[in-house]
């Protein structure tokens, strides 16, 4: 897998910015898969999995006598993303602290006010030191760096 560098890592931070903060909290919930147990990923492939084929089924034969509902599926999707936002937030809520003890000064604070490029830099930069994810994983850091933009990072030290 390959390390992505700091640049890359700022890039991706700033693309996620015009994203609202669930669907941050779902890109966090899904980059976390990773370190879930297989059988819990082996869930929701299989279920995205069975609405591909699904669809396939019913495109080679458009007269099957049931289709699957749409609804049904609707509702499954709605789990999954639903889940992993909850992911998302539950990982936020265990390192919050950690990440308070680093962000929540003023200088940090009043850099966030104004984000762009080289203030988005440093925020990851900050993100990925406290966190001290292995390489694989600093990812993480940019969408962490990116929900922290979003939301507020004062609203996010109070």
């Amino acid at each position: 897998m390959k390390e992505l560098t700091i640049e890359e890592l700022t890039t991706e931070a700033m693309q996620l910015l015009p994203l609202g903060v669930d669907e941050l909290y779902m890109i966090l919930g899904c980059q976390l898969l990773g370190s879930e147990k297989p059988k819990r990923v082996a869930g929701i492939i299989s279920y995205l999995s069975a609405v591909r084929k699904a669809r396939q089924a019913r495109n080679l034969y458009a007269t099957l006598p049931s289709k699957p509902d749409r609804s049904d599926w609707e509702e499954g999707l709605e789990l999954i993303c639903n889940e992993l936002r909850q992911d998302g937030v539950r990982f936020l809520d265990e390192v919050k602290p950690e990440l308070q003890k680093g962000v929540c000064n003023e200088d940090i604070i009043t850099l966030a006010d104004d984000i762009n490029g080289s203030s988005m830099q440093i925020l990851v930069m900050i993100v990925g030191a406290i966190l001290k994810m292995p390489p694989q994983f600093e990812s993480i850091s940019a969408t962490l760096a990116a929900i922290l933009c979003k939301s507020g990072l004062r609203d996010f030290c109070r």
